[in-house]
């Protein structure tokens, strides 16, 4: 009984596995920081300004990421975890405006310290509220880790740019890691498959509508450039490019077998694992996003005008990548592979070179056309599953 009421904050396993609305609003949080980050990229066009953007970039998602499982772990409807939703979303906001000058100046202290405190906070109310649960093993092994690497991102906020970025890639890099291997340990030892079980319907539906809200970045980007002046008409082409983009981006990642994902974590050996990864290629996918929609901005701000190296890097890297998220997406968690895919990256990749004389406005309509043929020509031949269950599509 004393064991039945410490886990009263537990979702039940008969509860619905519907989205809440707090989650809507939470994701509704994301095109802030996406929106963001694509600004910051387009702000200063140098790699090292591109390595910084995809560390934070990962910051945002492991935040994202680590609520999705908080809300499938634990009730919504109660008001403490409504609570914890609330407080790491006003984390996610103090992260995004702080996204633009993270290694520039002061704001490194306010992005580090929203990160590591939105972390730390939901760990301490998760501990307490489990006390005298078996399951307070989980809460208290994240809590513990994120104590560790929040070392890191506090240390390195105050650290020279370049050292801030060496210490804040590292802290991310760790924190995808040990969550992908249970949060060991030495004497808690790591999270079981039990205690890391998901509801494969909760959680697929939490991905697509995160990747729908992720595009909605782009239309954004193009409807935010529409009105400045000058060379209106050709920023319109630029907008319908982006429309264009977008479709192909959704019928690319929701028309091939995406509904099946709930039907895969549910029958895996490991769901808490294989849904870990699907959150991985999401994070790729995302990236391929952004990319775009900085891609989109380059193309507003000088559609007609020289394009330089990191320019058409940009625009041709943004669905490269999310290709190659999709591809990984495709094998990992589905065990199939629509060739088209990586083939569309080595095309993109070998055709980069040849696009460094175009304008920017060409180089986008050339690269929208290419992830039209991979979106709508007709499939031919079947793709190879080596999954348990059964998965039928003509796409």
């Amino acid at each position: 009984m004393a064991q039945a009421r410490s886990g009263w904050i537990l979702r039940s396993p008969d509860a619905p596995r519907r989205i809440s609305y707090l989650e809507l609003l939470f994701d509704l949080g994301l095109i802030v920081a996406l929106t963001r980050l694509s600004d910051r990229l387009t702000g200063n066009l140098s790699w090292n300004h591109a390595l910084e953007t995809m560390v934070l970039l990962a910051a945002v998602w492991w935040v994202w990421t680590v609520t999705a499982y908080t809300t499938d772990w634990y009730d919504p409807g109660l008001p403490l975890v409504q609570l914890i939703v609330l407080l790491v979303l006003f984390g996610g906001l103090l992260m995004s405006l702080a996204v633009s000058s993270a290694f520039e100046d002061a704001s490194g202290i306010a992005f580090a310290g929203a990160y590591v405190g939105l972390h730390l906070c939901r760990g301490l109310i998760l501990v307490t509220a489990l006390r005298g649960h078996a399951l307070r093993a989980r809460p208290m092994r994240v809590l513990i880790w994120f104590c560790a690497t929040g070392v890191l991102w506090v240390v390195g906020a105050f650290l020279p740019s370049g050292v801030r970025l060496v210490f804040w890639g590292v802290a991310v890099m760790t924190d995808f890691a040990v969550g992908f291997f249970g949060y060991p340990l030495p004497r808690l030892g790591r999270a079981t498959t039990e205690e890391l079980r998901v509801a494969g319907e909760h959680l697929s539906e939490r991905y697509r509508q995160m990747f729908i809200v992720a595009l909605g970045e782009i239309v954004l980007v193009g409807v935010r450039r529409y009105g400045d002046p000058p060379f209106v008409s050709l920023r319109t082409m630029g907008v319908v490019l982006l429309f264009v983009m977008t479709v192909t981006m959704w019928r690319i990642y929701i028309v091939y077998v995406a509904d099946h994902l709930a039907t895969g974590i549910d029958e895996s050996r490991n769901p808490g694992r294989l849904a870990l990864v699907a959150a991985y290629a999401h994070l790729v996918m995302v990236s391929g996003v952004v990319l775009i929609a900085a891609g989109g901005d380059i193309v507003a701000m000088n559609p007609l005008g020289q394009t330089t190296v990191t320019e058409l890097a940009i625009v041709v890297a943004g669905p490269a990548v999310f290709l190659a998220g999709r591809s990984v997406y495709a094998l990992v968690v589905f065990r199939a592979m629509l060739w088209r895919l990586p083939l569309g990256v080595v095309v993109l990749a070998l055709a980069a070179p040849a696009l460094r004389e175009l304008p920017p406005l060409a180089v986008a309509a050339i690269t929208t056309g290419a992830m039209v043929a991979i979106a709508f020509l007709p499939h031919y031949g079947r793709p190879v599953y080596r999954t348990r269950w059964r998965v039928r599509t003509r796409w």
